[in-house]
């Protein structure tokens, strides 16, 4: 009887694990996407403004490396 508590209690543990892995993949794709590619967006699209002007091109430059860097965080 206590081997089969003692097993039970292992297979909860490793389940609650499994929901709490998901459920933390699930909160940073939510923020990822919600959040983050919005911003990328309009980050991109002032960084296109800007590079059409003459004298913004070095701020449009700037802008579009922090768009990208939102989007894909390893570069």
């Amino acid at each position: 009887m206590m081997l089969l508590l003692l097993l039970f209690l292992a297979l909860l543990s490793a389940l609650l694990w499994i929901g709490y892995i998901l459920t933390g993949a699930l909160f940073l794709s939510l923020f990822w996407l919600l959040f983050k590619v919005p911003a990328a967006l309009i980050m991109l699209t002032l960084a296109l403004v800007c590079c059409c002007t003459l004298i913004l091109i070095p701020v449009g430059i700037i802008l579009f490396k922090i768009g990208i860097r939102l989007l894909i965080p390893g570069i």
